[in-house]
């Protein structure tokens, strides 16, 4: 899809018309067409506005429209009460392309296409650069969601890592490592090992190193669950419940898209992308429950369920991050069913332990209309991950709050640093995929990118 900029709108194109009554509505001439598209009869908010931005979009794919427009002073009036300029020129071009994304990869026959949008109107400076901007994030959450959406056997850990070699390939300010799973084993990552033990795909650490900041600026790392395929392990899942598991690598798409969007923008920050890349399999080679395994940091795991094996690889991947020294560390995984039985299918759940920190992700999440929530880190937390015979169990006591105790798990390798950074927890797993109300195609989301674009670029 083309995104083109006009002062006027050109002929065959097709423009949005939004429209509250109906004398507002627009009839096709020899030279206008029109999509006519009821405004919402409550007052406009800032994530009922991205909504219909979208819906604008999804609605010309739905009729089968191959050019189409937006007045950009229509949407500017529309938005005029709760945005400012640069937030509706953001906003406005992000969410039209987020909208006109498709994953047809593996469709045979592609016999109809959304080519081109145009934005027509007059711009300021400040809406220029909005859109510029916008542009590029929308296209990296783009390239995140064809990471998430592409199958299992078309992005497995080795594929992964290729991935993200070639993405970074000629950025400035960047260096790609990729650790094999010898190396794996040799730096006693024993966790990840285990839990990538049973496939025949080999394990990837990945490592992307991005150094645009301040010579002494301490890093922020950024952990990202790569689990490309999870079956579960021996405690296999159900009949049904394998069939988007090929998504189980989300946070790390989120990770890539994150730090792609900050490099494209020049950012001026250290930022460190750590991805433990593996397949969750069945064999005679399996990790068991009841095993107890000694992690990178020393700390001793008891397996309580191998299908709780994001946070073991994370928890891993957390304490290689110590090396850098960071300031603060993000998580990201796709890490509990639990958290969608919490929050729906609406909400990111996020934990730290640095309310200023959590509060800033939320407000910018907000902002760009991709919503957290906070859920507890209490310390009592802590203590219903106690195992008798070793240091810490994969699980929890009891079946309640199972996305608290996820979170607290990854935590406790937090605290094995000598000097404790802060710490942020993402749990994706409700936004993993898009729901009807969001206007978004079917598959991937691709949030929480957006929100952690505009943290970085303001913190």
């Amino acid at each position: 899809m083309k995104l083109h900029y006009a002062k006027q709108n050109k002929k065959d194109f097709r423009q949005i018309n939004f429209y509250q009554k109906e004398s507002e509505k627009k009839q096709d001439t020899k030279d206008n067409l029109f999509l006519n598209i009821a405004l919402p009869k409550e007052p406009l908010t800032r994530m009922s506005f991205i909504r219909l931005v979208r819906l604008g979009v999804r609605r010309a794919i739905l009729h089968k429209q191959e050019k189409i427009s937006f007045s950009y002073q229509q949407l500017r009036d529309i938005s005029q009460s709760f945005l400012d300029k640069k937030e509706s020129a953001f906003l406005s071009i992000m969410n039209i392309i987020r909208a006109s994304y498709s994953f047809d990869t593996y469709k045979t026959h592609k016999d109809y296409q959304l080519k081109e949008i145009l934005i027509f109107g007059d711009f300021s400076k400040i809406e220029k650069k909005a859109m510029q901007e916008a542009e590029i994030v929308a296209s990296n959450i783009n390239m995140a969601r064809d990471l998430a959406n592409t199958p299992g056997n078309n992005m497995t850990p080795s594929i992964l890592a290729r991935t993200v070699k070639t993405l970074f390939k000629k950025a400035p300010n960047t260096k790609v490592k990729i650790l094999k799973e010898k190396d794996i084993k040799k730096l006693k990552m024993n966790l990840m090992e285990a839990v990538g033990r049973a496939s025949k795909e080999e394990s990837q650490f990945i490592i992307v190193e991005y150094i645009n900041g301040k010579k002494n600026e301490k890093p922020t790392v950024i952990v990202g669950k790569g689990v490309t395929f999870d079956a579960g392990g021996l405690d296999i899942k159900p009949a049904g419940k394998f069939l988007d598991m090929y998504m189980d690598m989300t946070g790390a798409a989120i990770g890539i898209g994150t730090l792609k969007s900050l490099v494209d923008l020049k950012i001026k920050k250290n930022v460190i992308l750590l991805i433990p890349a593996v397949e969750n399999f069945v064999s005679a080679q399996s990790y068991r429950p009841g095993d107890i395994i000694t992690s990178l940091s020393g700390k001793t795991v008891a397996i309580g369920h191998t299908d709780a094996e994001g946070r073991l690889v994370m928890a891993d991947a957390i304490s290689y991050g110590e090396r850098y020294k960071p300031s603060l560390l993000i998580d990201i995984a796709t890490l509990t069913g639990a958290s969608l039985v919490a929050l729906g299918q609406r909400a990111t759940a996020i934990m730290s332990q640095t309310p200023r920190i959590q509060e800033a992700l939320v407000n910018y999440g907000d902002t760009v209309g991709e919503r957290l929530w906070p859920l507890p880190t209490w310390n009592e937390f802590a203590s219903d991950l106690k195992s008798d015979y070793a240091d810490i169990s994969n699980i929890g006591k009891t079946r309640y709050g199972g996305t608290i105790t996820a979170g607290m798990f990854l935590y406790e390798f937090i605290k094995m640093y000598k000097k404790e950074p802060q710490w942020v927890h993402l749990d994706i797993a409700p936004r993993m995929e898009s729901i009807e109300e969001d206007n978004l195609a079917k598959g991937a989301t691709g949030e929480p990118i957006a929100m952690l674009v505009e943290f970085f670029k303001n913190s």
